[in-house]
């Protein structure tokens, strides 16, 4: 093997790494490490050849990392909405509480 095919399947090596441990840690919920492990393939693919079906296998690691982005995306606005209606609901509270003088300031 040349010097050449070695350095370009250890940087092929290092991609598939990368784009499996962004998957791994989307999975996770570590969101920060998703983007680390991104940032770290984009400066690995400068001035790579990336064959045909490696780029099309981290495509589709990338579209699962997607998909998982939105699912968590959906869920932290749910909680935002539910937030929000406590929030409302405990304001309503206290200003029909405070209305009527009955304020219980320790609770």
């Amino acid at each position: 093997m040349t010097g050449l095919a070695a350095d370009s399947e250890t940087g092929m090596a290092e991609l598939e790494r990368l784009t499996v441990s962004a998957r791994d840690a989307a999975e996770q919920g570590q969101w920060d490490l998703v983007d680390e492990c991104y940032r770290l393939r984009e400066l690995a693919m400068q001035g790579a050849s990336i064959p045909h079906q490696d780029a099309e296998r981290m495509l589709a690691s990338d579209r699962q990392v997607q998909e998982r982005a939105l699912v968590a995306k959906a869920a932290v606005a749910e909680l935002l909405r539910e937030s929000q209606a406590v929030r409302l609901r405990l304001s309503r509270l206290r200003h029909g509480a405070g209305a009527m003088g009955m304020i219980d300031v320790e609770a």
